[in-house]
């Protein structure tokens, strides 16, 4: 059996997945199977994996029997995985030649660990490199409860996307909820700490490519984000419970997170409204109650937090004309003291007294 399984997921992916599968042959670390799960693509994607299948034959493929999206294809995936750990990738990633290598090291000497992590890099549709995202200064290993917490505090996921993680096939169990969309590895990634500690790799072993067929860039266009914020916290809320956050003071501060988000979007990506109008994610034409529940209750809270805001400025606002009519007043009665005679009587008394 091979040490490590490699997943990619792919639908539609000419531009990209020669690169994707090249980059993984090339790996310093050759104890490998390379699973590419055919996503019912309706462009070149199989011929590609099959040239490359005839002349290696770790590499493993299939066309699932319908369409199962992003996460599920990661699922299928991870069931089909002979290894003892398992390295997600995504078919316009990139890693760097060590990086198997160098997080199969990690759980070799750090039984504790149920999760390697790294820094990152974002790059371009020509391999540009935009950013990077580096959090710590040298490796280190954090405890599963205190990356949790940080992560729901933040509500961001700074443990990384699937391309950035390893993991022991072992603490796998279910897979990936495929009912979340942005932040369905962050939910895994809990679900895989509940096993043990995350071990963070300082050097940047991978990286992410931003272009706008991305499920991504459609998924954060459809502003589906605040419909898994709600789901996250039904799951793992318990983790803030224990603070003693109250449910009333997580939403406040997500709709707080949501509008600077969108703002964000906005300014820097180029969301507009018909974008938003028109994002679909997953290929998937409808939504389910549930999920549609879940977008009622976070603009629920947004709407009771925008009016909140509202009365906090209308309040705000009524106490600084307060404060201006306070100021008049005082203005007017010193006015009144400097043209009194007992002031202008006794200039010469304070002038001497201020050199005292």
């Amino acid at each position: 059996m091979p040490k490590v399984s490699i997943c990619i997921p792919v639908y539609n992916g000419t531009n990209y997945l020669a690169q994707a599968i090249e980059n993984v042959l090339s790996q310093s670390f050759e104890d490998f199977e390379l699973l590419i799960a055919n996503d019912c693509s309706t462009d070149g994607t199989q011929e590609i994996i099959d040239r490359y299948a005839a002349q290696d034959k770790r590499i493993v493929s299939w066309v699932n029997e319908k369409n199962l999206r992003l996460f599920g294809n990661y699922n299928r995936c991870i069931e089909r995985a002979q290894g003892e750990y398992i390295k997600l990738f995504a078919h316009d990633d990139h890693l760097s030649q060590d990086a198997v290598a160098r997080m199969y090291d990690v759980f070799c000497r750090q039984p504790e660990v149920s999760l390697v992590t790294c820094s990152k890099r974002w790059i371009d549709a020509d391999n540009k490199e935009i950013e990077k995202v580096v959090r710590f200064k040298e490796d280190v290993c954090l405890k599963s409860d205190d990356v949790i917490l940080a992560n729901l505090i933040c509500l961001n996921n700074w443990i990384g996307e699937p391309a950035a993680v390893m993991f022991r096939k072992e603490h796998a169990g279910s897979g990936f909820d495929t009912e979340l969309y942005n932040w369905g590895d962050l939910d895994y990634w809990f679900q895989i700490l509940q096993h043990g500690n995350m071990y963070v790799i300082h050097d940047v072993l991978c990286s992410f490519r931003l272009h706008a067929e991305s499920s991504t860039s459609a998924s954060l266009a459809g502003l589906y984000f605040a419909a898994d914020i709600v789901r996250m916290y039904r799951k793992w809320g318990h983790y803030l419970t224990m603070l003693g956050e109250t449910e009333e003071h997580f939403f406040k501060r997500a709709s707080e997170r949501i509008a600077l988000h969108v703002s964000y979007l906005e300014r820097e990506k180029g969301l507009t409204f018909p974008a938003v109008r028109e994002a679909n994610t997953n290929r998937q034409d409808q939504f389910n109650f549930e999920t549609v529940a879940d977008f009622r209750v976070a603009l629920f809270h947004a709407e009771r937090r925008v009016s909140s805001l509202m009365q906090e400025l209308i309040e705000t606002k009524n106490e600084l004309e307060h404060r201006a009519n306070e100021c008049k007043e005082l203005r007017a009665a010193i006015d009144v003291m400097e043209n009194s005679v007992s002031w202008k009587v006794t200039q010469p008394l304070r002038a001497v007294r201020s050199k005292m």
